[in-house]
């Protein structure tokens, strides 16, 4: 891959991700290091941005309420809705209207009903920061979301790390309820090693 269409790939992630306040001065260099930590190559993960900005707008336009209580992803093509809903038939209609997106190779959910019960697990923030002083947690390739109690694990890693990663999820957060939304790398995905002649000259 040219350095000119890794660095396009990369602009599309950013892009499409979020928004960027270009008046403010604001750089997303923590997006930048995410991108480059992701096991999935940068024209797969431009494609899942822009997927997942799809998905996004699909179910503001239906419903502009479900921008506060669900959360949507797309990893390797495949989508994710994560949140609490008011009835049986918000999520029936939500998960309809994530399938009329055709480009997406499946649709998983964990949508259970609002519940009044406190939840006593850590908060997604909380478990995100406990994380961070975790030497083998590999914060920056997971998407985590709590909801009632149960913690829910989205990204892309491979196979052997899988359960080490929910293992240690269980210990930061204290609950058993976890659920594995993860993926394993397709065959072929991986990004190319920038070559770097001067550290070379030394290994």
């Amino acid at each position: 891959m040219s350095v000119k269409l890794l660095l396009s790939a990369l602009a599309c992630i950013l892009l499409l991700s979020q928004p960027v306040f270009v008046q403010a001065g604001f750089m997303p260099y923590g997006r930048i290091f995410k991108a480059t930590q992701d096991d999935r190559s940068y024209i797969t993960q431009a494609h899942d941005s822009r997927l997942q900005l799809t998905l996004h707008k699909t179910l503001l336009l239906d419903n502009p309420s479900t921008l506060l209580e669900i959360s949507s992803y797309v990893f390797l093509g495949h989508g994710f809705l994560v949140g609490e809903v008011g009835s049986e038939a918000e999520r029936e209609n939500l998960i309809n209207k994530a399938k009329t997106i055709s480009e997406l190779s499946g649709l998983s959910y964990f949508l259970p009903l609002k519940s009044e019960t406190e939840n006593k697990t850590g908060s997604t923030l909380e478990i995100k920061l406990k994380g961070i002083f975790e030497p083998d947690y590999p914060a920056s390739k997971l998407t985590i979301k709590v909801v009632q109690d149960t913690v829910v694990v989205m990204g892309v890693l491979q196979s052997d790390e899988q359960e080490q990663v929910c293992d240690k999820i269980r210990q930061i957060s204290g609950s058993d309820k976890i659920i594995n939304f993860l993926q394993a790398p397709k065959s072929g995905e991986t990004k190319r090693k920038r070559i770097r002649p001067l550290r070379n000259l030394f290994e």
